[in-house]
């Protein structure tokens, strides 16, 4: 049986493939000629012609060769990083390759008055040296360096004031909010100012989810996934899919591993699960939660004041009913049992707030007749 036709080259991949080997044998000839003048520092010119030509040719032979393989590599590698590196990482690298230049250019004239080789090298290699320390300072110190004047610009700037996603930290998706299923709801409406980061472990924790055995787990996971694919068609550029970068050696769970990640690159989290949100506000991480969310935007009610709350079902204690009002909130009413299956109106006595949210505890109106 014949194997799958091999998909066409398109011509825009062939002139791609053509261009990166010609590019990869330029580089190639460049490095072995710089390589050949410094290993012929000896012997007559005839002799160091020759050596040059040989060792250029060879290593641009093999440019030309490798050129297209890794030079394709590299520009995929590029692309995905440009994609899930924040703006305001991007700007810290550019602000320390910029410093590192101009430092670099003031000492290149001193460092190549210097006798053969050191003249010839020691430039290059201290712009190397130097702008590799001045990246590293910016991407350390971005939050003192570069977001105070990124904001500054913002607030004169109607361009940058205009778009405050530019610099604010994304936002890391957990599992437990995939599943609960509001994030798609809430992206849709515009609150959400920040692009949603779904990790590539999460993406598998779902994966396992809808792959098990429990009906339920398993529903719960393919309800995650296709969350995720119909916010991937809405959202579009809010929504991008990362790797962590972190190694099972630095953590082995997933909330451990969204925790460090985001405290590595200054990111929130956006989650519902209790326990993740105290251990990563505990280690200084952002957390959006959307349970104190639902709750903050539950209507107020206040003591005395009356509601019309149909009671479902027998409270714990003796001759209590219990009932909930259009968003949630569970409403306890004192000896509300004999009204079971009613619709009456109750009066509110006090309120508690718990960790599950929040309660309201009542009496039937015509109890205070």
């Amino acid at each position: 049986m014949s194997g799958p036709a091999p998909a066409p080259h398109s011509p825009m991949s062939d002139a791609l493939r053509v261009g990166l080997r010609f590019l990869g044998l330029a580089l190639g000839i460049l490095i072995g000629w710089q390589t050949g003048a410094l290993l012929t520092v000896a012997g007559g010119p005839d002799t160091r012609q020759s050596v040059l030509l040989i060792i250029a040719l060879g290593i641009g032979g093999i440019g030309y060769l490798v050129g297209p393989h890794i030079s394709r590599a590299a520009f995929q590698n590029l692309r995905r990083k440009l994609r899930t590196t924040s703006t305001l990482d991007l700007l810290a690298v550019a602000a320390g390759l910029t410093f590192g230049g101009a430092i670099s250019a003031l000492l290149a004239l001193p460092l190549a008055s210097l006798p053969d080789p050191f003249g010839a090298t020691l430039p290059f290699a201290a712009a190397i040296v130097i702008c590799t320390f001045a990246i590293t300072i910016t991407l350390l110190r971005k939050r003192d360096l570069i977001a105070p004047l990124v904001h500054r610009f913002g607030e004169r700037s109607p361009v940058v004031a205009t778009d405050q996603r530019a610099v604010r930290p994304g936002l890391l998706l957990d599992t437990s909010v995939i599943i609960d299923g509001r994030v798609g709801a809430l992206l849709e409406s515009g609150f959400l100012d920040a692009t949603l980061l779904i990790p590539t472990v999460v993406l598998e924790e779902l994966q396992r989810i809808a792959d098990s055995d429990d009906p339920l787990r398993r529903a719960r996971g393919r309800r995650g996934l296709d969350l995720l694919h119909a916010m991937r068609q809405d959202a579009g550029q809010d929504l991008e899919t990362i790797d962590l970068g972190v190694s099972d050696s630095d953590a082995r769970e997933v909330d451990a591993k969204l925790v460090l990640a985001a405290k590595r690159r200054g990111l929130r989290i956006l989650t519902n699960d209790y326990n993740l949100d105290r251990v990563a506000r505990v280690q200084g991480v952002t957390v959006l939660n959307l349970h104190e969310l639902a709750g903050a935007l539950r209507p107020q009610v206040l003591p005395g004041e009356e509601l019309s709350l149909k009671v479902v079902q027998e409270g714990r204690e003796a001759g209590q009913g219990v009932g909930f009002l259009d968003d949630g909130t569970m409403v306890v009413a004192d000896g509300g049992k004999v009204l079971l299956g009613q619709q009456t109106q109750v009066t509110v006595t006090r309120l508690l707030q718990t960790g599950a949210g929040r309660m309201v505890f009542a009496t039937p109106s015509n109890a205070h007749a």
